[in-house]
């Protein structure tokens, strides 16, 4: 499967979450509102999530959009993280880039 991430938006507030993402599947299907989250244990994307309350009136949380098996989560994280991390140094060069020209 291939799949084509578009950093949406990176989040740079120190909390847990990175950025946004949109994540088109094999130029067929496309997920937005993918998250990248980063903590002490590492980082990991979460899926977009519909919030509803169940009959006790507990709030409950339904992923609307997640991948069947583990390799596809697997395949689906490394891109997400890698598109994640390459718009960070992109970013990073950006900030750091102090060619002048005359």
């Amino acid at each position: 499967m291939e799949f084509n991430v578009k950093v949406r938006k990176i989040i740079e507030n120190g909390k847990p979450l990175k950025a946004t993402c949109s994540v088109t599947m094999d130029g067929q299907f496309t997920v937005h509102g993918v998250k990248v989250i980063k903590t002490e244990k590492g980082s990991f994307i979460a899926m977009p999530f519909e919030s509803y309350k169940d009959a006790e009136g507990n709030e409950q949380r339904r992923d609307v959009f997640h991948p069947i098996t583990s390799d596809a989560r697997r395949a689906m994280e490394a891109a997400v993280l890698s598109a994640y991390e390459a718009k960070v140094a992109e970013k990073t060069a950006k900030s750091t880039d102090t060619t002048v020209e005359a």
